[in-house]
This record gives C-alpha cells, structure tokens and sequence, in this order.
C-alpha cells in the first residue's frame, strides 16, 4: 500500500481495536521496506495512543536515526515523559525544536513540552545532564518503587486504566476523564488551536497525562474545564460550526446540510460521534451529571447559596421580586419569599440575636 494512502488512514482511526489492526498493518510495511523512517513515525504515534511508551520511545528513536525530522523527537519526547524519563525527553523536545518544529503550525509544542520537563526536573531535583549511567531517571525510580510494592503486597491489583470518552454540541466538544477525587486546582489544562494537554497527579501518587491532537481547530480563549468529584470536563469552543468526525487526526471539514425547520430532517435528534466501542446515551448522561451535581454535598456558605439559586431559579416573578426587594431593604438581613407581604411596606433590617445594626457613617 502507498505511504501516503496509509498515512491518510491512521489519521481516521478512533478506537483500541483500530489503533492495533494499524499496528499489525505497519508492522507488514516495515518488514517490506525496514529503512523507511515514516513507517517507524507511523507506528510510533499509534503505540503512543494505546499508551504502550517503551515500545513507542523505540520506534520513536529508530525513525530518528533513520531521518525522521522535528515530528519523530516530538513522538519520542512523550513517550519519554510519560515513562518518567524527564532528562531525555527534554533532550528530545530540544533537538526537535532545533530542527524547525516550533514553526510547523500543529507541532508548535515543543516549548510547552521543554517547560513541563523542566519543570519536573526541578521539582524532582533531577540532574539536567543527559548520562545514561546516572540513576536519576523518574522510571527508575518508578521500577524501584515497584519492586518494594510487590514484595510487600503480591496480591496487589494494578492501578485501572483511565478512560476518557468525548461528544458535542454545535458549538463545543466535550471531553470527559473519568477520574475521581481530584482537586480543580490540581489539574491542570492547556489549550492550543489543534492541541490540548492534561496532567494531574492521582491519588495513588502517578501522574496522568492525556495528549490530544484535535482533528479541527479550537478557540483557545474560549475553552474551559472544570473539575467534579467523578470526573474532569473538557469543554472545547469551537472555530467552525462543523459536526466532527472524529476527535483527533487530520479530519477534512464534513459537508453541513442545511436542515429545513418543519421537516423530520430538522427535528431529528443529532447521533453524535465517539471514539468508544459502544453507543452511549448521552441524554441519560447528562440527567445524571445533573442529578450527580445537585447531590453534591456542600457546607456552609457554599450550601446556603445554592439554596437560595434554586428558589430564586425554580421561583415565580412575584417570588423574584418578593426575594430582591426584602433583601435590598433589609441590608442583606430578611430573605422574603411572599410578595404579598413584603409588597406595600418597606422591609425593616432585622439583625441577628445578639448583634446591633448601625448604619455606615454611625
């Protein structure tokens, strides 16, 4: 098969199944051509998405030898960091920087990337220079770590594999990771116009990192994310209000068809695309996000105001009314429900047990 019509293809893969069906088919082409630096990058960038990262720092390597440009240190930069071997991989982001990836629009990353590595061999108070036969690398420690966990507790499970799903709107894609227990200040979320990267620590003490090469452009400036006790959500604005075909790759635009309102065509309820293995209904989630956020759990303050949102939210007019003249007459100190009470007498200030209310300048 031709390079290219195989590159075009991985560009339109979504799910595990097809990330390794890829595999095996490259695998056939490097047998056939084993010098060919594009194959080894193609390869390595579909290792990198079923996170398997010592098998795609390896390719990521052969198709640097072998010519690959600023894209291969880019692959084999992330398979580093996501292996804990912060030393190398700044080294790789380096190297790819130097040949020219910091202006080819999509892998403008490299700087981002140096600042996360950086800053890891900081905190981790690792050295900066590149010797192999200096033990200072976060995988090696991990591998220790390892050791002593499986000595002291053999039946121990492994941590699951976290998941992430994703669907749309007309004018946001969603990404949701389902991740649980996590602080909003703690994650942190980076967003380009084809790129977005996550990475938190989790509660067993690794870090979770999620790389996302968007399949169309986004608006930076208008993207968000926000952090509940089950998950993180990823809310993405759209450039163009295009239905995607998928979440990442080098997707073409799809034709939009204009809907004529009246017909069934128009009044169809929109199946959104995803890159899991089943259908989901993303009606029902969104009921349970809802049900979920209004059984969240809060204290004070916090608690008293979300009471006071849902009357005033659920509420008639006459309560609206009722709720902000009280609270406006009273100096912040009587919360009316009842128009007819509050309506043709000013509401006096009623302070709490034990306290005075005195004006400003008094």
């Amino acid at each position: 098969m031709p390079l290219t019509s195989l590159q075009g293809q991985m560009g339109m893969l979504t799910t595990e199944d097809q990330y390794v069906e890829a595999i095996e088919r490259i695998t056939s082409e490097i047998k056939e051509k084993p010098d060919n630096p594009e194959l080894f990058l193609l390869r390595s960038q579909n290792l990198l998405k079923l996170e398997k990262f010592k098998e795609a720092s390896s390719d990521a390597s052969r198709a640097v030898d072998l010519g690959a440009g600023a894209e291969g240190h880019l692959v084999q930069g992330k398979a580093l960091f996501n292996l804990g071997r912060f030393v190398e991989a700044l080294e790789a982001f380096t190297k790819g920087k130097a040949k020219g990836g910091a202006n080819l629009g999509k892998l403008d990353q490299f700087g981002q990337w140096i600042s996360w590595c950086e800053d890891r061999i900081k905190k981790l108070g690792l050295s900066e220079a590149s010797n192999p036969a200096n033990k200072t690398s976060m995988e090696e420690k991990k591998e220790e770590a390892a050791g002593d966990a499986a000595a002291t507790a053999p039946n121990e499970m492994p941590v699951p594999k976290i998941k992430h799903d994703w669907y749309q709107t007309e004018a946001f894609v969603i990404v949701t990771v389902l991740v649980k227990n996590l602080k909003q200040e703690d994650v942190k979320v980076d967003f380009t116009e084809k790129t977005v990267s996550v990475s938190a620590p989790l509660p067993s003490g690794s870090e979770y990192s999620l790389e996302l090469d968007l399949c169309h452009p986004i608006n930076p400036a208008q993207s968000s994310f926000r952090v509940v006790p089950s998950k993180i959500e990823i809310k993405m604005k759209k450039v163009d209000g295009i239905r995607w075909g998928a979440l990442e790759g080098d997707g073409e635009p799809p034709s939009v068809k204009a809907s004529i309102p009246g017909t069934s065509e128009a009044t169809k309820v929109p199946s959104y695309p995803t890159s899991a293995s089943k259908k989901h209904d993303w009606d029902k989630l969104e009921a349970e996000v809802k049900k979920e956020e209004e059984e969240e759990k809060l204290e004070g303050d916090a608690a008293l105001n979300k009471l006071f949102q849902k009357i005033y939210g659920q509420g008639s007019e006459e309560t609206r009314r009722a709720m902000n003249k009280s609270f406006m007459e009273s100096g912040g100190t009587v919360l009316s429900t009842n128009w007819k009470e509050v309506e043709g007498q000013k509401v006096e200030v009623k302070p709490p047990d034990g306290m005075e209310y005195k004006k400003w300048n008094q």
